[in-house]
């Protein structure tokens, strides 16, 4: 109907908030009232509603259809709908085809609840002239309210098309892609905007969405940063940064945020249950039922909501309440990030309440989620096997020498605490560091360092573990000693405790640059170990994302027990086994083996679980509920009630069960 090609020019001219300018190119090119006519549907196209009603107000004063559309705008500026309705319905008896009639009687339409009338009149736009590109991207909304997003995504395409330089229609592309986890598509949306206008907030916002959901989080964090940095009263930004920083752990950081995002808007649903859900995490469950029961005050159905709700419930010893409250949602409507940890739980509940086949089956829904997920397209599934598998080929065929009299300090205060995950770890790390003498440093990358550093020497890790001088070696251990310092509180100790289960395929590094360190490595029965990692929502990395199904969990449980196995054969390291089973059913007797072990004095106090959850303001690993719990018996030989569904793997594991001295 008018020139694209000129609105394109005036469209960027408005985009540097240039509207006279805009407006003079337009009569340039156009007599007045088409120009004012483009004008106004370009800004309101970019939700620059007072400024287009300047001009729909003029356009009034004609007795052309076009007046009766500005009627409608002005109308529905002022929340009168039906009128603006009316307006538009008098405007296509004076002009069957007039597309923005068609166009603002769908935006009416839409706002008035009546979104397939309003898809209607869209369509009847973009027919009428197929180069309309707001009414494409109206049309885009609509059919995004309907939850038709590939259809949302393919008419946001065509608007972005039409009018690369469209603000909104970009904007709505990108949330929509969103919407469907197709975040590196999403993400090159806001980038576009953010190159044109670097503090766009919007586009700030929704781009660290976008690099949060790819697992990119300093660059999220920076993007949230950004755009709190320029509107520091945003709820929603600041809703968007604590979600963030309680995925990165960084708890007192996330509750921070959280509370300023809830004082900014009180009424906002889902930073509520965010900060229920940080509180949960860091086993505070009276204020997490709190801030629960402050989120249904708003009276937002969130299915989110329900799914914290039964938690807390199986959390209290009510596992078959939260089985009936989980079976009020329907997975398929949810999102799908929601959806994998609406499974988790249910799987959870559902084996608390003893039914285990049903539990088994939510569990491998969970986890089939989680295989598809956005997260996972970024991480490569061969390295960690590949890694195993070099490993393993380098200690069959190679000797390394750790002399215990070298110079230098050989790890005499350390103690590296590995095994397999799921395997107690995180329960034994939490007695010992209720120990005045003990430091512990749970899960965090501290010996990583060196294996990046090791990385980029000569033939790389491990290959070259053999070929470095004593002196080498003291700079390999002095990195590793200045990241510790980077992360040791500022009290006397004696020992340190470096905690990392999948260190184990390490230990020959561990050994060589400190052979003086103590290994203590936790154990369990090898089929509760594999069934359990099953079992967990895992983040997402080069490791766990082999433990989707019971066959990978199966093959990397191999792997890395026969690293350990070939280790321990060629070494004879100080180490310690720590059984899992004997831990829970007699602790007092295990810790003192454990400390006996160490060279330190148990203490009764190790075994209160107050005293072991006050070491930290959160346990960083998934068995952060389970350690909050006095110590219980239910997980030893869990593996018999899915026993069906673990035959078909029990080959591979009969030689490690063997070896442990265990049965099946």
């Amino acid at each position: 109907m008018y020139s694209r090609a000129s609105m394109e020019q005036a469209r960027s001219l408005l985009a540097d908030q240039q509207l006279s300018a805009a407006q003079q190119l337009l009569y340039t090119q156009h007599p007045q009232r088409d120009a004012d006519v483009m004008l106004r549907e370009l800004l309101i196209g970019e939700r620059r509603n007072e400024q287009a009603a300047q001009i729909a107000t003029r356009l009034t004063m004609g007795s052309d259809a076009e007046a009766l559309v500005s009627q409608a705008i002005l109308a529905h500026f002022a929340g009168s709908l039906p009128a603006a309705v009316q307006c538009c319905e008098k405007a296509l008896k004076m002009q069957p085809q007039l597309a923005t009639a068609q166009n603002h009687l769908g935006r009416a339409l839409h706002n008035m609840g009546r979104p397939e009338q309003a898809l209607a009149a869209f369509k009847s736009a973009v027919a009428a002239d197929k180069h309309y590109a707001e009414a494409w991207h109206n049309q885009g909304h609509v059919l995004r309210a309907l939850g038709q997003l590939p259809d949302a995504i393919s008419v946001f395409q065509r608007a972005c098309e039409l009018a690369p330089g469209y603000r909104s229609a970009r904007l709505n592309l990108g949330i929509s892609l969103f919407a469907m986890e197709r975040g590196r598509e999403a993400l090159d949306c806001f980038e576009q905007l953010l190159s044109h206008d670097g503090d766009d907030v919007e586009a700030l916002m929704n781009a660290g969405l976008s690099l949060h959901l790819l697992g990119r989080f300093d660059e999220a964090k920076k993007r949230y940063q950004q755009a709190l940095a320029l509107v520091p009263k945003h709820a929603t930004a600041w809703y968007y940064y604590g979600v963030l920083l309680n995925e990165l752990q960084e708890t007192s950081a996330a509750m921070q945020a959280l509370q300023k995002a809830i004082e900014l808007n009180p009424q906002d649903v889902e930073a509520w249950i965010e900060l229920a859900g940080v509180h949960e995490q860091s086993n505070e469950l009276e204020k997490a039922e709190q801030a629960v029961r402050r989120a249904q005050t708003t009276g937002a159905q969130h299915p989110a909501l329900l799914l914290e709700v039964a938690k807390l419930t199986r959390r209290k010893g009510q596992p078959g309440d939260a089985v009936k409250l989980l079976q009020r949602l329907d997975a398929r409507q949810l999102p799908s990030r929601l959806a994998q940890q609406y499974f988790f739980e249910l799987g959870s509940a559902l084996d608390r309440d003893k039914q285990y086949e049903p539990a088994y089956r939510a569990f491998l829904q969970g986890n089939q989620l989680a295989a598809n997920s956005q997260r996972r397209q970024s991480v490569d599934k061969e390295a960690f096997p590949a890694l195993c598998q070099r490993i393993q080929n380098w200690l069959e065929h190679n000797q390394i020498t750790a002399s215990l009299s070298a110079p230098g300090e050989l790890g005499e205060d350390l103690c590296f605490m590995i095994g397999f995950p799921r395997s107690g770890t995180t329960l034994l790390d939490t007695m010992l560091a209720v120990h005045p003498d003990v430091v512990s440093i749970e899960e965090q990358a501290t010996l990583e360092w060196v294996i990046a550093r090791l990385n980029a020497i000569g033939a790389g890790y491990p290959e070259n573990l053999d070929t470095f001088s004593e002196l080498q070696l003291d700079e390999l251990r002095q990195l590793y000693r200045q990241r510790l310092a980077s992360i040791l509180p500022q009290r006397p100790y004696k020992l340190i405790v470096d905690k990392l289960p999948m260190r184990t395929i390490h230990a020959a590094l561990i050994h060589r640059l400190f052979p003086k360190a103590k290994l203590l490595f936790s154990l369990r029965h090898p089929c509760d170990v594999v069934l359990s990692n099953f079992m967990q929502q895992y983040a997402v990395n080069e490791a766990f994302v082999h433990f989707d199904t019971l066959t990978d969990c199966s093959r990397t449980y191999d792997q890395v027990m026969r690293i350990w196995q070939t280790f321990v054969e060629r070494y004879s390291p100080d180490m310690k086994y720590v059984r899992y089973e004997a831990l829970v059913s007699d602790p007092q007797a295990a810790l003192q083996q454990v400390c006996d072990f160490l060279g330190i004095e148990a203490q009764q106090s190790m075994l209160d679980r107050d005293a072991r959850l006050n070491t930290r303001d959160r346990v960083r690993t998934n068995s952060y509920q389970q350690v909050a719990e006095p110590i219980y018996l239910r997980a030893s030989g869990r593996w018999q009630h899915y026993r069906a569904h673990l035959l078909p793997h029990l080959p591979l594991l009969k030689p490690h069960v063997d070896y442990l001295g265990y049965e099946i």
